[in-house]
């Protein structure tokens, strides 16, 4: 979501289930940098993507829940992840969530 959305990892986490726009094809960031509220695109993939993860998941408040209950998934959990999958893909450079976005930045240029 972080690269299919070019969304900050503070954005990402915080997500809830009704900030999915999938009439309009856009995401609502709730108090993003600087506090301020804004849209991003949805793209068909992201939409089919997280169809699919609501389907087996079935998260009730937050987008993403963490271990805790009623809390949503952590930074340092989603960061933990991104090495973790780096590793089993064996990628020499480092993949942090900040690296998605700027991933989806240089991809949108392209």
């Amino acid at each position: 979501t972080c690269y299919a959305a070019g969304l900050r990892i503070s954005e990402a986490v915080q997500l809830k289930t009704t900030d999915i726009d999938s009439q309009r094809m856009v995401i609502r960031v709730e108090q993003g940098k600087g506090l301020k509220d804004r849209y991003v695109m949805l793209s068909p993939k992201l939409l089919e993507i997280l169809r699919s993860y609501w389907k087996v998941r079935r998260p009730e408040a937050w987008l993403f829940p963490g271990d805790r209950a009623g809390q949503p998934i952590t930074r340092d959990a989603v960061g933990q992840a991104c090495a973790k999958a780096r590793d089993l893909s064996r990628l020499p450079k480092p993949v942090t969530p900040h690296s998605l976005r700027h991933a989806f930045a240089v991809h949108l240029l392209e």
